[in-house]
């Protein structure tokens, strides 16, 4: 089920504000999330709305990841067949990977 929302955007991505928001972001933020998960360091170079909502732009909803990581994720958010990786213990990043859901005992 894709939990993709379009983006009709209250800050349109082109304008000034945009662009100091993710200036904001990606100082905060230099290192992709996802990446220093799997133990690695690369640059953070796009803004991810965490919860898909491009109307969303708290500061906690918003995140800076390299292009790569983001563009998996959207696929991933658009209900496509992804993998997402795995952190530096072997744990698979999706938190709906079966590893990741509670066990019964």
């Amino acid at each position: 089920m894709s939990r993709y929302k379009p983006k009709t955007r209250v800050i349109p991505l082109g304008s000034a504000a945009w662009q100091r928001l993710r200036a904001q972001v990606l100082a905060e933020e230099p290192l992709c999330r996802w990446c220093l998960a799997r133990g690695q360091y690369v640059a953070s170079t796009d803004v991810d709305h965490i919860n898909n909502d491009g109307d969303d732009n708290r500061r906690e909803n918003l995140t800076g990841m390299c292009h790569e990581c983001h563009s998996r994720k959207t696929a991933h958010d658009m209900g496509k067949k992804v993998f997402l990786g795995c952190d530096v213990r072997g744990i698979p990043l999706d938190p709906n990977h079966h590893w990741n859901k509670p066990k019964d005992h």
